[in-house]
């Protein structure tokens, strides 16, 4: 269990983020990435352990949310292969949390809360109040998804992370607008899913220190 303490002094209890089907790692094999005429990346090859947090930087058009968009299906690569140990399709086994924060503006959080709850998980759902407090967002609860700040925004994103556990998390730029709590609610969050068994892959332009694998694209 985690226990996160935020703004207000609210927290919520949530269970170990990984799903519970044992550990398994990622293999990427001689991926290749061309835009057009350019060729982004090729020959890119990495494994990364159940447990692993690898850090994916680089210059701006490097490829790293290419890379992340490969890696859940979004995007084909030019060549190569990326593959989960035990076989299973990689769509249904990750979460992708790109620069978009996907929310819908006319919804209030807590209504966000309760769809996504409702609809992305066969688990028991957890409690809306709970997520909302997590993120720091329970005075929002009711406030249009319009009317919120970018870090609002980010940290309501960061939610759907538990609302329905995977064992792959790709996260671009997961810090972007966030505070100095946004940035440690993010951090717990790696934690605990790399503590449960489960893979994080994060683009960054900031030093991770939380991960344990570093790579740099563009060199």
């Amino acid at each position: 269990m985690v226990k996160t303490e935020y703004f207000s002094g609210a927290y919520a209890e949530f269970p170990a983020a990984a799903v519970s089907q044992g550990e398994v790692s990622l293999r990427v094999e001689n991926l290749a990435c061309v835009r057009g005429l350019r060729v982004v990346f090729a020959d890119l090859s990495f494994a990364l352990a159940g447990g692993g947090v690898l850090h994916v930087s680089g210059a701006n058009g490097a490829g790293k949310t290419s890379l992340l968009r490969m890696i859940c299906g979004l995007l084909a690569p030019a060549a190569g292969t990326i593959s989960l140990s035990d076989g299973a399709a990689l769509a249904s086994q990750c979460h992708y949390l790109g620069h978009a924060d996907g929310l819908k503006n006319t919804l209030t959080p807590r209504e966000t809360n309760f769809y996504e709850n409702r609809f992305w998980t066969s688990q028991k759902p957890h409690a809306t109040e709970d997520l909302l407090a997590f993120a720091g967002l329970l005075q929002q609860a009711d406030q249009r998804v319009s009317t919120l700040s970018a870090g609002q925004r980010r940290r309501l994103a960061l939610t759907r992370l538990l609302a329905s556990p995977r064992r792959l998390w790709l996260l671009d730029e997961p810090y972007t607008a966030l505070d100095a709590a946004g940035r440690e609610l993010v951090n717990t969050l790696i934690r605990r899913q790399a503590e449960a068994g489960g893979l994080v892959v994060l683009a960054a332009h900031e030093p991770v220190p939380l991960a344990d694998q570093h790579l740099e694209l563009g060199t």
